[in-house]
């Protein structure tokens, strides 16, 4: 049987026969080989029964008489020979009527003419290679798996081909750079970054004279929550250690990509590292760990490097991976709907330990136009217990602004292209936890608003801080009021700056456009001089015209300069 589904399908109905029926191995093995004898030594009702599963798929075969070798024995008597025949007679009806209404035999039967007829069986899944310990796939895959320096940054990566290294892009040297390459049987190499993806975070790294086995690309869309899983990297610069850890959820989605979330301890270093199923196969790059949580980490599935190197695939998976990809879509429009919902009203992003000042509350809110100081009423409740804060929020920046400053620019990238940055400011201010009676120790909860009206979205708060924050007030009001005071005027001053910047650039745009319209009107004033129509005295006045908006729009250049006005407020 040339084809392997057919041969596969073959050999599992062969299987459920039973003995003297070979297994479902040997009968896979024996029907790749023409000519390769089934079963030997059966009798002719059984051997008839394997025929017709065989004729049933379209095989070939027949019966030929099974000669044994001769063994000279005594002959037995007649009568004996009689009575053991007699004898086997009975046992085959006992064990006939047996199997007839055995269960087992029941289902083997039905799953035999299950599969003639070309059909699947009820709950039969394709068997599944045995798992290999986690020695053995470090044993296999170690030796493919590098790690990568670049400066300060560390990182992994493994091969996909002899000279080839697929990695995180975050890791890598940009294009023309050359990075160190550490492989497993201690070489240090020269790596350069061929390709790269930014917004998946992937990139391709040549190292050349490596000549180490690739390791084998797996199929993502077949992992289940809790199949076991490896990982090899470099955390904290520690080359080469390899973890353990479990499928958490696949296809988590995370700034539009869908991730393969797994539960072990995900370090710096790391990152790049390949992530293998049970098998040691790759299904994944470890790319991130989750925030905020004990042993979450983020893998990029194996089936987006398609964009940057060749990942194997049937029919069947790339069904199973569009699947995956569209509920991806949907959890990411239903995050950007519930984003744009939840940012209607203020929403508590954080709150932070300063020292020397006690507890700051971040906030996230949308306004029409720049805000300046803001009242806000919020609750810190407990046991039972609510204690309410007005604070004002006095610094404000734009969400995009802040989004700049951190390392992390693809999060910046996705609230861009999806619009949620418009309008957005994140506020920053003093917690007055002083004014609190609260517990000395658990947990409090702090929330926007007042009263069940409001948006109750909440966050934690230990009662410790709370504690703590109110302790450093008693040891320094005094340089507390002084800090806000200090802030205030640094937010009027802000507010003189935002001001000033408003007129230089509104006194440029009006110059500017000045200028412009005089040029346009002076090129259409030539057009109609062509067309023999009497300009000249208009022609005259635009003339003086522009010649006047232009040294205004000069004037205004060296005033600027002389002022040191910035250049961006110039535009």
């Amino acid at each position: 049987m040339a084809d392997e589904r057919t041969r596969f399908a073959l050999a599992r109905a062969i299987s459920l026969l039973g003995p003297p029926a070979p297994s479902f191995s040997e009968a896979r093995s024996l029907l790749a080989t023409s000519g390769a004898p089934l079963a030997r030594g059966v009798f002719r009702a059984f051997a008839e029964k394997l025929l017709e599963v065989l004729r049933a798929q379209g095989a070939r075969a027949d019966l030929r008489p099974f000669v044994e070798a001769v063994v000279p024995v005594q002959e037995p008597s007649r009568r004996s020979l009689r009575g053991l025949v007699g004898l086997c007679i009975l046992f085959g009806l006992l064990g006939g009527i047996w199997v007839a209404r055995s269960p087992r035999f029941a289902r083997a039967r039905s799953n035999v003419m299950a599969l003639a007829a070309g059909e699947d069986l009820p709950g039969e899944a394709a068997p599944v290679p045995s798992a290999l310990s986690t020695a053995e796939i470090s044993r296999r895959a170690g030796p493919s798996t590098l790690t990568l320096r670049c400066g300060s940054k560390v990182g992994s990566g493994f091969f996909v081909d002899s000279e080839l290294v697929l990695t995180n892009e975050h890791v890598v040297c940009p294009p023309g750079k050359l990075m160190t390459a550490v492989l497993a049987d201690g070489r240090e190499l020269l790596g350069e970054t061929v390709a790269s993806d930014v917004d998946l975070d992937l990139a391709t790294v040549r190292v050349v004279g490596a000549k180490v086995a690739p390791l084998p690309l797996g199929d993502v869309t077949r992992l289940e929550p809790g199949d076991p899983l490896v990982f090899i990297g470099s955390p904290k610069g520690l080359d080469f250690t390899v973890h353990e850890g479990k499928v958490g959820f696949v296809g988590r989605q995370y700034l539009g990509t869908g991730y393969v979330q797994f539960n072990a301890s995900v370090n710096p270093g790391n990152s790049g590292g390949p992530l293998l199923n049970g098998r040691g196969e790759v299904v994944g790059v470890v790319s991130m760990k989750i925030e905020n949580a004990d042993g979450l980490g983020l893998a990029l599935p194996i089936a987006y490097a398609s964009k940057l190197v060749s990942v194997p695939t049937t029919p069947e998976s790339t069904a199973r991976w569009n699947q995956l990809l569209e509920r991806v879509a949907r959890d990411e429009e239903r995050e950007v709907k519930r984003f744009q919902v939840d940012t209607e009203q203020q929403v508590v992003l954080s709150v932070q330990r300063v020292d020397g000042l006690g507890l700051v509350v971040l906030v996230a809110e949308r306004f029409d136009s720049p805000p300046t100081a803001v009242k806000r009423r919020m609750e810190l409740e407990t046991e039972g217990k609510t204690c309410t804060l007005d604070l004002e929020f006095e610094d404000w920046r734009p969400l995009s602004q802040s989004l700049a400053e951190q390392e992390d620019s693809r999060r910046l990238r996705w609230f861009l292209s999806r619009g949620l940055t418009r309008g957005i400011h994140i506020g920053g201010a003093r917690l007055p936890v002083e004014t609190c009676s609260l517990p000395e120790v658990g947990t409090a909860w702090l929330k926007s608003g007042q009263g069940s009206g409001e948006n109750q979205e909440r966050i934690e708060v230990s009662l410790k801080d709370v504690r703590e924050a109110r302790e450093t007030w008693s040891r320094n009001p005094t340089g507390i009021q002084r800090w806000e005071r200090e802030r205030f005027k640094q937010r009027l001053a802000g507010t003189r700056s935002r001001e000033e910047e408003e007129r230089w650039r509104s006194s440029f745009v009006k110059a500017r456009a000045r200028v412009t319209r005089f040029e346009e009107e002076r090129a259409r004033l030539r057009k109609d001089e062509s067309s023999g129509k009497p300009v000249a005295k208009r022609q005259q006045e635009v003339e003086e015209e522009l010649k006047l908006a232009s040294q205004q729009l000069a004037e205004l250049e060296r005033y600027a300069a002389e002022k040191n006005v910035p250049p961006e407020w110039r535009r």
